[in-house]
């Protein structure tokens, strides 16, 4: 029994350590890696069902001004934040329904004014987007981050996000992104080519949530020694045991 227990032992550490050889290929990035991926400029964010805007408006005009933001004020204070509801509309107090959904944040500017200047002449409209956000998933760091600009990379969002490269399998990255029905769709890529660059997976959307898969060597790998010890302990321990008591 107890040479058994040693070549087990034997055998699964040579197995950790032989494991947890994570080579460079797999968590370099910008590596010549041939994908082909089309080359895509950046497009500007087009506003979808769910997204959360707010809304400033500028007018000469206070007795409007007055009445509007009266119209908006919920237990005692200002909301001026807006759902674009499944239809592809905000609702705005005073001038109803207007369809945004599908344009960007300038057109969005742009619909709305128009809408306000036809009672209000001198009307002024800024939107932004409120809900400007992305998610990670990983088994590192997980959580939601601001997008903030515009052009914002991939590699900009993991370096925000704080994730390392060690345990993931860079080759199997997916970004879940909706279309402006409010649709999920699961894109994925490998994000150790440098064909990534300019590609539809390079430019980090709002909304988008990044899931880094782990690594299948990660398991094993050396900078977790102590999760590899305590792993193995316990059929160990088994087996001492049963060994000491004749089982």
């Amino acid at each position: 029994m107890k040479y058994i227990l040693y070549y087990i032992i034997c055998g699964m550490t040579i197995t950790g350590f032989f494991s947890s050889c994570i080579s460079s290929e797999e968590t370099n990035y910008l590596q010549a890696i041939d994908k082909a991926y089309i080359l895509e400029s950046y497009k500007e964010y087009r506003l979808a069902k769910e997204d959360i805007i707010t809304c400033m408006i500028l007018t000469g005009d206070k007795e409007f001004l007055e009445t509007f933001n009266t119209l908006l004020t919920q237990n005692g204070q200002a909301v001026k934040l807006f759902t674009i509801y499944d239809d592809g509309t905000i609702v705005l107090p005073y001038f109803g329904p207007i369809k945004i959904a599908g344009h960007t944040i300038q057109e969005a500017e742009e619909i709305i004014q128009k809408a306000m200047q036809e009672s209000i002449i001198d009307a002024q409209v800024k939107i932004s987007l409120a809900s400007n956000i992305f998610y990670v998933l990983s088994n590192g760091k997980q959580g939601s981050y601001s997008v903030y600009k515009e052009n914002m990379s991939i590699y900009q969002a993991l370096a925000i996000s704080g994730q390392t490269t060690e345990s993931m399998d860079l080759s199997k990255v997916s970004i879940v992104r909706k279309d402006v029905n409010g649709n999920s769709i699961v894109k994925t890529f490998d994000l150790r080519t440098q064909d990534v660059i300019q590609s539809e997976f390079y430019y980090i959307q709002p909304n988008d949530v990044i899931y880094f898969p782990t690594n299948r060597n990660a398991f094993f790998n050396i900078t977790s020694l102590n999760s590899f010890v305590a792993t193995i302990m316990v059929p160990l321990t088994f087996l001492v045991f049963a060994a000491t008591y004749n089982f």
